[in-house]
């Protein structure tokens, strides 16, 4: 299904220059993500900033950074933006990319399928004794998820299992709250009759 007027302006070539502070002011948000298999989708997240735009195959990190400037008046010195390195694949890791660096290139399979992507906006923060600006991103090499016996932590179960002890009691106490006080009121009735 296919978005209405979300184009993304397009270079000619590799070689041409950078997308124009006019181009950017013309790349809006998408309000609700429907994958589209003619328009690829980007989605940016980070601190203060979820939005996803249309991007096209000759996009760099330093046009996303404009878009960044453009439509949320974030200046790229104060944050990192970051993606899958070296390319993406589930379980590689994420680094710091380089502005020269095409988002296509780093998706990989998941551009040439025109499947949601992101990169994260890490912010950077000052150095106490320097003041310079520093990244707080940690880059990751690779990432294996644990496996499942692992990955589930006993206390949160041990935790879960309590609380729906006590959730269970309390219904329990409160039905039968309610069945003796409708013991009670019918009692009264059938007494206040009979007399």
């Amino acid at each position: 299904m296919a978005q209405k007027n979300c184009a993304a302006p397009h270079r000619p070539s590799l070689s041409a220059m950078p997308l124009t502070a006019e181009d950017v002011a013309s790349i809006a948000t998408v309000e609700n993500y429907i994958h589209d298999e003619q328009q690829a989708y980007l989605m940016l997240y980070g601190e203060g900033l979820f939005d996803t735009i249309p991007i096209e195959q000759d996009y760099t990190v330093a046009d996303i950074k404009l878009w960044i400037k453009h439509h949320k008046e974030l200046a790229a010195d104060k944050y990192d933006l970051v993606g899958p390195w070296p390319r993406w694949k589930m379980g590689h890791g994420s680094k710091i990319l380089p502005d020269d660096t095409l988002v296509s290139d780093v998706m990989g399979e998941r551009f040439e399928n025109k499947w949601l992507m992101q990169l994260s906006l890490f912010p950077k923060k000052a150095n106490e004794a320097t003041g310079a600006a520093e990244s707080t991103f940690e880059e990751v090499e690779e990432w294996i998820p644990p496996p499942p016996e692992e990955a589930w932590n006993s206390e949160d179960e041990e935790q879960e299992r309590k609380e729906l002890e006590e959730a269970r009691e309390k219904e329990k106490l409160e039905a039968e709250a309610e069945a003796a006080a409708a013991a009670a009121a019918k009692a009264a009735r059938d007494g206040g009759v009979a007399g």
